[in-house]
């Protein structure tokens, strides 16, 4: 198990108690469903950061190993292991999920729509705020390494 659970279940607990207060509408909902939509994009970023986290040592372990061999290959793995401070998220995402091109889309659109939060402060589409069930899916993919 990793981070990822207890992101979960905070998240769960916290949206929870949001959707408690808007259907009491005892508040103002226009504000709540901004801080509901400010909670999605805060817990859509955490989840991201700790499954590079994951993502970029997992690499880095398999870099390592692929570089002990004792052939040219071992040679270029090398150079990619003492270079792999330079690798993006990305090409380390190629290098787990390479035998699943559909897998490694969806987290195309995952990390463009990441990058859209990150950087340029856009909410999450509709379609992407199902965050409990997108953290689950990113803790299943953990335990696929």
């Amino acid at each position: 198990m990793s981070r990822l659970t207890d992101t979960k279940r905070a998240y769960d607990k916290i949206a929870g108690l949001v959707d408690q207060q808007l259907l009491k509408r005892g508040s103002d909902a226009n504000e709540l469903r901004r801080f509901r939509e400010t909670l999605d994009v805060a817990f859509y970023l955490l989840g991201w950061a700790q499954f590079e986290y994951l993502v970029r040592n997992e690499a880095e372990d398999r870099i390592d190993a692929n570089s002990r061999a004792k052939t040219v290959d071992g040679i270029a793995w090398k150079y990619l292991l003492n270079n792999s401070k330079a690798i993006p998220i990305r090409r380390r995402l190629d290098l787990i999920f390479q035998g699943n091109q559909q897998l490694r889309a969806s987290l195309d659109d995952d990390y463009e729509l990441r990058n859209e939060a990150a950087h340029n402060y856009k909410m999450l589409p509709k379609e992407a705020r199902q965050i409990s069930e997108w953290l689950e899916k990113l803790e299943q993919l953990i335990q696929r390494f």
